[in-house]
């Protein structure tokens, strides 16, 4: 998904009815707020439409918006999102968790957020401003991830060891805790559908993958035993260059916090980490160094180091978590096809390691 409007806006069409998920109303008050001028009036909306960018959750759409205040006439352009199909049964909505970072957390985070102008109470439409990207992330530099690993960095040492303090925010997720067992009782049934089915072929038709897959599944509180050991913090649970945006040298935007979560940092680090390789190998920045730099900048700030084999135990457990967590139902879900194109990657980023780690940490190959 992304958030940046193209800048050739002259394919914009106007609606001839109300489209959208939100009322005039809302949206007037919203802009109000962000304008600072009760007389703003709306005088008209056309849309946009948004590049899709993988990956594609829920609807997201382009407005630019004419309205009429004490200051003069104006424009500008937001995005409409609505989280669709993101919330698994037990879990707070996906779009709640991002209404609640814009609007209790935002001012405390470290790094730049969208600006929120209005959503609904339960999350299930958001306006944001829309964010105009410099690059894309297939244009990402060694430096450009530097960057998004220091911010990172920052946002776990601002909240780091407050798990407890973070209670108040009641919609952040907590996946080794509270939402435990939902993640739990979801990858149960998926690896029971990959071995109903037959599908995918390339992990159904190979006994050992299986075999890795129910042992992460049966020994889930061993995969994650470590990682409840660990300081907790703020994660902003899908962080990766797909949702961030670089909006000029040295300075993005992050955005898309709809798995905002309480938990190890380890866990953010490791999908940073995974997913850029997964979307955008061969990366720029080795990702040895991308961990490095993390653990050189908790240090600094915080004091805090890890040995070797302790830092290399933490990950092999955030990768299986992880992996349990969100790839085994998606693998139930992926066509035969797309994993066949991506069976390299696949192999390299997840299935391999996950298997390497699971022998080394839960006995079993």
């Amino acid at each position: 998904m992304t958030e940046s409007p193209p800048k050739d806006l002259a394919t914009a069409t106007v609606e001839p009815t109300w489209v959208w998920p939100f009322s005039r109303a809302d949206i007037t008050a919203g802009l109000r707020r962000q304008v600072g001028d009760t007389s703003l009036q709306i005088t008209g909306l056309s849309s946009f439409t948004i590049p899709d960018q993988r990956p594609s959750i829920g609807r997201v759409r382009g407005i630019v918006v004419g309205y009429q205040a004490q200051s003069g006439a104006g424009e500008c352009r937001l995005v409409v999102k609505e989280p669709r199909g993101t919330t698994r049964t037990g879990l707070a909505g996906a779009g709640r968790r991002e209404v609640g970072v814009y609007r209790s957390l935002a001012p405390h985070l470290p790094m730049t957020t969208p600006s929120l102008v209005a959503a609904s109470p339960t999350g299930d439409w958001l306006i944001l401003e829309a964010i105009t990207q410099e690059k894309t992330p297939d244009d990402w530099e060694a430096a450009d991830y530097r960057t998004a690993v220091e911010a990172l960095a920052q946002l776990h040492d601002r909240f780091w060891g407050l798990g407890e303090d973070l209670g108040t925010y009641t919609w952040l997720s907590r996946p080794l805790e509270a939402d435990f067992d939902v993640h739990l009782a979801v990858a149960a049934q998926s690896l029971e559908t990959i071995v109903h089915k037959g599908q995918p072929g390339s992990l159904a038709g190979a006994p050992a993958r299986i075999q890795v897959l129910s042992t992460l599944i049966e020994q889930a509180d061993d995969v994650v035993a470590p990682l409840r050991d660990q300081p907790s913090t703020l994660l902003h649970g899908d962080y990766w260059p797909g949702n961030i945006a670089v909006v000029s040298p040295g300075k993005q935007i992050a955005y898309d916090w709809q798995q905002t979560a309480v938990g190890p940092g380890v866990i953010d680090l490791l999908t940073f980490v995974n997913m850029s390789g997964w979307w955008f190998s061969p990366l720029p920045l080795a990702r040895q160094e991308m961990i490095e730099i993390y653990r050189s900048e908790l240090d600094d700030r915080l004091g805090i180091s890890w040995d070797e084999e302790s830092w290399s135990r933490q990950w092999d457990h955030a990768l299986m978590w992880r992996f349990l967590q969100e790839w085994i139902d998606l693998l139930a879900i992926l066509p035969d096809p797309l994993l066949e194109a991506r069976a390299g990657l696949l192999d390299g980023i997840w299935l391999d390691p996950v298997a390497q780690a699971v022998a080394r940490r839960l006995g079993s190959s």
